[in-house]
């Protein structure tokens, strides 16, 4: 059946879903839930090729739909680009599906049936609750190691896989520390040592900045697959959002049903970031796994049980990776937010003695790991020579070149850089030392106020663990880009005032 589009301008958050006139549906044989195929016709009324795969909900009232109209919610309408009319199918569940229900029941999957789970997640075959589905049987029964390097090889396979060689390095994070902006100091630092560094980063979805929104304070990101082999070739190094080039598209569209879900299994956690470095063809990796309250591993225990089984993960699909645990008990640096990370970052990469310890060290310690790895230092003087190099100001220079390859301007200045115009200082009630920043807290206040969306919004924090504070002295700053916003971080601040313990590094593996 053929039915006009209308735009309904109703988003779901990443459910496919269209609406129809209830006497169309019947037409159709369709009932509310049953998945339909809808394809695009071109002007001539004969398919594109281009195809969604939606559930149904009927319009059982006036005004939404009329009979021969089908209702686009927005997930729909951004996936289908061409004209008013369309083609409707009813559709079975792909066999796929089978293979799901296999490894909910507990099953070891095989090569073919991975492939053909993940290519339809790819091309939209499956609903959010079939995925779902496969999700929570990973959670549940775990898989093996086998079924994780099928599972990775299939995921990155989804898009297209680069080859640059042997000598291709990167660093990623498991997440869970605020300020944690390492990567804006180690990809020059490694840069202005010679390694060939092509970092994809994602956009922040539930802490206050990724690193993709903090170097776009300073440059731009987002850029097809052509501009970043053209800023690679010139540079040797750029830092880009891998959403712009779609890398892995399967393992985008696993995260959106597993950030609902609140799940996140083993299984998935190493495919995930294993897969897209397959496709950027990373084969050296430094791997930061932060420990501690509030992280995917709240025990050392926990992290090293994950850094040993990556290594070995790694290792089967030809990625050399070293793992570093490290405490994700306070926020790296001061700074948490787009644009304050972006100037803590050009500070300390403008003069060694200026930017904060901790974000130095960590950065240093990671970056060290790769110029070890690359030999461009010996067993145990990475973190010397990645300090050398910033000291001297080629890490500065690197970046520079980083940042007017990718459009910015190279001589932006941290002062330069601007933050939310409205501004509280949060003040100490008493004469003591700092024994916690808990960074739960921390997270919530930057996003209250602001953040990711709103670059300039953030918090920069004044007294960290250790630091001695007499009553009234500030202890931290909430910046907004708005009045409203700072006035509930404010409120949220006097309700939950920020308290737990820290660290540093704590063991390398």
């Amino acid at each position: 059946m053929k039915f006009t589009v209308k735009n309904l301008g109703i988003s779901s958050g990443n459910i496919s879903i269209v609406v129809l006139d209830d006497e169309d549906a019947f037409g159709l044989g369709s009932k509310p839930g049953d998945r339909i195929r809808i394809h695009e016709l071109d002007s001539s009324g004969n398919p594109t090729g281009q195809f969604v795969v939606a559930s149904v909900d009927l319009a059982t009232g006036p005004g939404i739909v009329d009979k021969g109209e089908i209702g686009f919610y927005d997930e729909v309408r951004k996936k289908l680009h061409g004209g008013g009319m369309v083609m409707v199918e009813l559709s079975s569940k792909p066999a796929s599906f089978e293979y799901i229900k296999e490894k909910v029941r507990g099953k070891e999957l095989k090569t073919r049936e991975i492939q053909e789970i993940i290519n339809d997640v790819a091309r939209g075959n499956l609903l959010p609750v079939e995925i779902a589905a496969y999700i929570v049987g990973l959670e549940v029964h775990g898989a093996t190691n086998k079924e994780v390097v099928k599972l990775t090889r299939a995921m990155a396979a989804s898009g297209e896989v680069l080859d640059f060689g042997e000598d291709v390095y990167d660093k990623h994070s498991t997440g869970g520390v605020p300020g944690n902006k390492v990567s804006l100091l180690i990809v020059p630092i490694c840069a202005a040592a010679g390694l060939f560094m092509p970092k994809t980063s994602t956009r922040a979805i539930t802490s206050p900045s990724g690193t993709a929104d903090s170097m776009e304070v300073l440059a731009n990101v987002a850029f097809s697959k052509e501009k970043i082999m053209e800023i690679l070739a010139a540079e040797n190094a750029g830092i880009f959002w891998g959403g712009a080039i779609d890398s892995a598209p399967a393992d985008n569209a696993l995260i959106k049903i597993e950030k609902p879900l609140n799940m996140d299994p083993f299984p998935l956690m190493i495919a995930s970031i294993a897969c897209k470095k397959m496709a950027m063809g990373v084969k050296n990796l430094v791997l930061d796994i932060p420990c501690g309250t509030g992280t995917k591993f709240p025990t050392v225990h926990e992290g090293r049980k994950y850094a040993t089984r990556f290594k070995e993960i790694a290792r089967m699909i030809g990625i050399d990776t070293v793992c570093l645990l490290t405490s994700a008990h306070q926020p790296v640096g001061h700074a948490v937010g787009p644009a304050l990370e972006a100037r803590e970052a050009i500070t300390l990469l403008r003069d060694f003695d200026a930017g904060p310890l901790s974000l130095r060290n960590k950065s240093c310690e990671l970056a060290g790991i790769l110029l070890e790895m690359s030999g461009k230092a010996p067993e145990g003087g990475g973190k010397d020579l990645a300090e050398e190099i910033l000291r001297s100001g080629k890490a500065y220079e690197a970046m520079k070149r980083i940042i007017a390859a990718q459009g910015g301007d190279p001589g932006i200045l941290p002062e330069s850089i601007e933050v939310g115009p409205f501004v509280s200082e949060m003040r100490a009630k008493k004469t003591g030392i700092v024994t916690a920043v808990e960074n739960k807290h921390i997270n919530r206040i930057a996003k209250i106020a602001g953040c990711p969306a709103a670059k300039k919004s953030g918090i920069v924090i004044e007294a960290k663990v250790g630091a001695k504070v007499k009553e009234g002295e500030v202890i931290f700053r909430i910046f907004s880009d708005s009045r409203t916003r700072l006035q509930e971080a404010v409120e949220y601040y006097n309700a939950h005032p920020p308290q737990t313990f820290g660290g540093m590094t704590l063991e390398r593996i």
